[in-house]
């Protein structure tokens, strides 16, 4: 019975946050209510591959990003480092490490730095430049905790620091996230949810804004095979629930064969630029340490150059 509460407990809470984001569904779309966007961009390329459907299969460090209850697989220390080259010159950077601490947690350390191109400063008697260049750019730190509850329940729990500078003017705040990861018992299916970006109201100069609230859940489960397989196919479906946007889904495969090469895609469905993605990735196994390889491909609108992303990371 205890058991039972422990699941039924999230499920409710999901049930409420999904009522009460569909609520706002009256303003569609609701572009431009929340602030610190770059926190919308996936890090890591595995995910990316997948078109973001990674909540329940989160099981690396990048986990941190997704569902940090997807720590508790970790049986050693983990790293990752990712690059993206995102839209009009900008880069996103990111690094993470987790470690086990006892049989049953696990804790965690990222990092999130978001660089666009630096512009020449303009002003009313000088409207074709001054000559001084102005830097612009975000920052997250995070860290995060993660508990099995039973053997197929985890909780995890992450918390960070964000800011945001134009110039010498800067914005700062403080998100939350919650979430949690279940294997059913039924194949490997799992069900995944979490909360990212919980907090109070930030503000720049003089205006206050929204932190880019989302709530998300997520299925997956091998449609051949098993994860210890030889050939192994994954598939995932996640909905995704916004306050700054309308409701969007994300579906995702992932090829898996001789526990060293990866074929990834995915698709993401109401997005204004975005739709399919493609991936890959390598396992290398380096004495008694593992390396990870993986890329991704994500296809945009005609307006702005396709995104690709380079995650490394490994064990030791």
């Amino acid at each position: 019975m205890k058991n039972y509460k422990i699941i039924l407990i999230p499920l409710l809470l999901s049930l409420f946050c999904i009522q009460f984001l569909h609520g706002q569904k009256k303003e569609f779309k609701r572009v431009g209510k929340s602030g610190f966007s770059f926190l919308k961009i996936s890090p890591s390329a595995r995910a990316a591959g997948m078109g973001d459907a990674f909540t329940a299969i989160a099981n690396d460090v990048t986990a941190i990003f997704y569902n940090p209850a997807g720590l508790t697989q970790l049986t050693g220390t983990d790293f990752s480092f990712g690059y993206t080259n995102w839209l009009v010159g900008s880069k996103l950077f990111s690094g993470a490490i987790a470690r086990p601490i006892g049989r049953q947690s696990v804790i965690g350390l990222s990092v999130i730095q978001f660089a666009p191109q630096a512009f020449e400063e303009t002003t009313i008697l000088e409207p074709t430049g001054t000559g001084r260049m102005v830097s612009v750019g975000d920052i997250s730190v995070a860290l995060a905790y993660a508990v099995k509850l039973t053997n197929d329940l985890s909780f995890g729990f992450k918390s960070q620091y964000i800011q945001e500078w134009i110039d010498t003017d800067k914005a700062s705040g403080v998100a939350i996230d919650f979430s949690t990861h279940y294997f059913t018992g039924y194949r490997d299916l799992s069900i995944a949810m979490i909360m990212k970006n919980f907090g109070p109201e930030s503000k720049y100069l003089t205006d206050k804004f929204k932190l880019p609230l989302y709530f998300n859940i997520n299925s997956a489960m091998s449609v051949i095979g098993s994860k210890t397989d030889a050939f192994n196919l994954m598939a995932s479906v996640e909905s995704a629930f916004a306050t700054d946007f309308r409701d969007r889904y994300h579906v995702g495969l992932e090829l898996n064969f001789f526990n060293t090469y990866s074929l990834r895609s995915g698709y993401k469905f109401f997005y204004d630029t975005e739709d399919f993605t493609l991936g890959a990735g390598m396992k290398l196994k380096v004495k008694k340490n593992t390396i990870l390889i993986d890329i991704a491909y994500s296809n945009f609108s005609e307006y702005f150059a396709p995104p690709l992303r380079l995650s490394v990371g490994g064990s030791f």
